[in-house]
């Protein structure tokens, strides 16, 4: 068996789906990257633009000298609910599907050292090697497709043509010279603008990138501050993420996974109670979701994705309490938006 082989025999036995092999070359879409920065569309994430990671991205040499290989791997997670629950009260949240897990970056992380150390005692000469989650200045989806694991597609997401697009991406980057996988060249896509159409802000643009300042995952995430006005009642009941763009794509509609199981095992419930939500105290947020991505949001915008949501979903007994966080809680951020969820409550009730 060759060492690529081996290598991918290791990758499987340790939960990843796909692993392919490609080489250290110039990411194939900086250009279009930084064009997509220098138009704004990565809104507040500044750390996107910084020249350190600019470097990194235009070269994987910076994260590791002599690297002469990347090994790009894909692992699974569970899609998301496509039915609705019946109308509910108290009413329900909506937490996206790759959220669900615990943390896949601390999870995938683990496993990649352990992959790291397998070929390690593979080989007779020391290795250099660098573990990347999607955290690092890395191009992950350019090397993955050039690694054979599939395309980018309209939504800006990795398309695998066998499970779609419902996988957590990975890298580690090597100085072995390893024997590459053949790119993946075809575009499933085609004329397909299912995910364009139903984005519910148009965040998608046509060069395949997100006009984060639109998009309601960056929104209910990584934004801090107000949401914009006029994009709150396009959130409708999500209060962490949008799987939207991925639900409609023709690629994730009942697919045949059984030959590859899911790693990860989801531990929250989807549709949290909102009201329940609003009133939990920090420390019980933190408890509650301290193993899993929601901690990305804080306390604070969790609470205010939550008040939006429930502006969304009008019932009679959240009012009064929503007029009183709008008048006594202490962070005016929550005071905003439920002042927000009021007026809108009286618009759409």
């Amino acid at each position: 068996m060759t060492l690529e082989m081996q290598i991918k025999t290791e990758a499987t036995r340790l939960g990843f789906n796909f692993c392919g092999i490609t080489q250290p070359s110039p990411p194939l879409h900086y250009d279009t990257y930084l064009h997509w920065l220098a138009e704004g569309c990565h809104a507040g994430m500044t750390y996107l633009a910084r020249p350190g990671a600019l470097q990194k991205r235009a070269d994987t040499h910076e994260l590791l000298p002599g690297c002469q290989s990347i090994l790009c791997l894909g692992m699974r997670y569970a899609p998301p609910r496509t039915s609705e629950p019946s109308e509910s009260r108290p009413p329900l949240g909506y937490i996206a599907a790759y959220a669900l897990s615990p943390d896949y970056h601390q999870e995938i992380a683990q496993r990649l050292e352990n992959l790291i150390q397998e070929i390690k005692a593979m080989v007779d000469i020391p290795v250099q090697a660098k573990a990347c989650v999607d955290t690092a200045p890395i191009m992950e989806k350019d090397y993955a497709q050039q690694a054979g694991l599939g395309w980018i597609g309209r939504n800006t997401c990795l398309i695998n043509p066998m499970v779609g697009s419902y996988c957590f991406l990975a890298e580690v980057l090597l100085n072995l010279p390893l024997e590459p996988d053949q790119p993946y060249i075809e575009d499933g896509c085609a004329n397909c603008t299912c995910c364009i159409d139903a984005c519910p802000t148009n965040a998608i643009r046509p060069d395949r990138t997100i006009n984060a300042r639109r998009c309601l995952s960056y929104l209910t995430i990584e934004h801090r501050g107000p949401i914009p006005e006029d994009l709150r009642p396009l959130m409708g009941k999500r209060i962490f993420g949008c799987d939207t763009c991925q639900v409609v794509c023709p690629y994730n509609q009942a697919r045949n996974l059984d030959e590859h199981p899911l790693t990860l095992t989801p531990i929250l419930n989807p549709r949290p109670d909102l009201l329940e939500s609003l009133l939990l105290s920090e420390d019980a947020f933190k408890k509650k979701y301290q193993q899993t991505a929601l901690m990305r949001a804080r306390y604070q915008g969790f609470r205010r994705n939550v008040a939006i949501a429930l502006g969304n979903n009008p019932i009679p007994t959240v009012k009064p309490l929503l007029q009183d966080l709008s008048e006594n809680d202490p962070d005016p951020l929550i005071r905003d938006a439920c002042l927000w969820a009021l007026t809108h409550y009286d618009s759409v009730a």
